[in-house]
């Protein structure tokens, strides 16, 4: 799962890329959401709180995407759905 993950985390990293019409605060959601994803997948900030943060921003995401951004969206979606299949 963990390898799905890190695949899944390279595909928001490419969205993140080509997403030229981003504005500031988006990126700055999503470039968040990465970071604190690798740190997870380094053995960091496993703790309950942060592990919730996380949750809560994917979800910001998703629902700021949603409209906008479908391709953003699924990219979202595959890493929390990743997330969850780790117990996440």
């Amino acid at each position: 799962m963990e390898d799905e993950l890190r695949e899944t985390l390279a595909r928001l990293h490419t969205e993140l890329r080509g997403g030229k019409h981003l504005d500031a605060d988006a990126r700055a959601l999503l470039e968040h959401i990465a970071r604190d994803i690798e740190q997870l997948l380094h053995g960091e900030e496993r703790e309950p709180a942060a592990l919730e943060a996380l949750a809560r921003r994917l979800r910001e995401a998703i629902d700021h995407f949603e409209e906008t951004h479908p391709a953003l969206t699924a990219a979202v979606n595959r890493v929390a759905d990743a997330l969850a299949h780790l117990g996440i």
